[in-house]
């Protein structure tokens, strides 16, 4: 089977290469995967796009078949691409490294838009592939707008081919955007590997989703009771029952906290 491996390009959802990547392991009709750009913290969008991954395989009705039940898996023309032009392409790619910006607390999103705008303007945003700002969602409400909470106040994360023409552009970044340069190890910018960042950014996805429970409500949220013996009362979230429909939430009765268990019809979210 060795001589009928060949490298292939398809299309996935932008968020699902994990699924693809699995592939190697799982099924012996893949050989090697090359995703050609980076993926880090995906939100849950309705806006899904649509990227091309090169896939090293061996195409047969079977391997279709293990594709088309892949998720996010969308399209495949199983056009052969030369194994020049991928190679090519992994040079070209491997070149670019995650590296970690020191910035002021609270100036991170304005660095951001200035590394984006200035970038565009000089003609060097060919080598910044991604400026990411790690924020965690929640479900907090200020003014009728969602707040968002950075997960590492002072940091932002480059992905990008480190060169002279990028050393001398985040050396020309104006004194007042309070920027410190690169985290350095041994006196040289720093290298995360892609590894690192890809953990990090599944374990905020991961706490973001295991701090949601059912129907919206978060541990230690408040809410209030809108019927029964303890109408009126507010109390915090302390634990959803999904197969029965319960919340437990805490009040204070005499001055004592106490957990007591309510259908879910039978509590509101207290609006700020």
């Amino acid at each position: 089977m060795t001589s009928e491996y060949k490298w292939y390009i398809i299309k996935i959802d932008q968020g699902h290469e994990q699924y693809i990547r699995e592939l190697v392991n799982n099924a012996v009709y893949f050989k090697e995967v090359f995703i050609p750009y980076q993926t880090v913290y995906s939100s849950k969008s309705d806006v899904k796009e649509l990227c091309e991954v090169y896939v090293c395989m061996h195409l047969c009705d079977e391997s279709k078949d293990i594709l088309s039940q892949t998720p996010g898996f969308c399209d495949g023309d199983f056009e052969v691409v030369p194994d020049d032009e991928v190679k090519l392409k992994c040079k070209e790619f491997g070149k670019y490294k995650w590296y970690i910006l020191r910035v002021a607390s609270n100036y991170e999103e304005k660095v951001r838009q200035h590394i984006l705008e200035s970038s565009m303007r000089l003609g060097v945003n060919d080598y910044f592939k991604e400026v990411f700002i790690p924020y965690e969602e929640s479900n907090e409400v200020t003014k009728k707008v969602a707040t968002r909470k950075r997960c590492f106040p002072g940091y932002i994360f480059l992905y990008v081919h480190l060169c002279d023409e990028v050393l001398n552009f985040i050396n020309s970044i104006p004194k007042s955007l309070k920027v410190y340069g690169f985290l350095k190890d041994s006196n040289v910018p720093k290298v995360i590997s892609d590894d690192e960042v890809r953990s990090m950014c599944n374990a905020l996805c991961n706490a973001q989703e295991t701090k949601k429970l059912s129907c919206g409500y978060e541990k230690g949220e408040k809410v209030r009771i809108n019927d029964g013996l303890f109408q009126s009362f507010t109390g915090k979230v302390d634990m959803i029952n999904d197969e029965k429909k319960i919340i437990s939430v805490e009040v204070s009765i005499l001055g004592k906290p106490t957990i007591i268990e309510l259908d879910l019809a039978h509590v509101e979210k207290i609006k700020e």
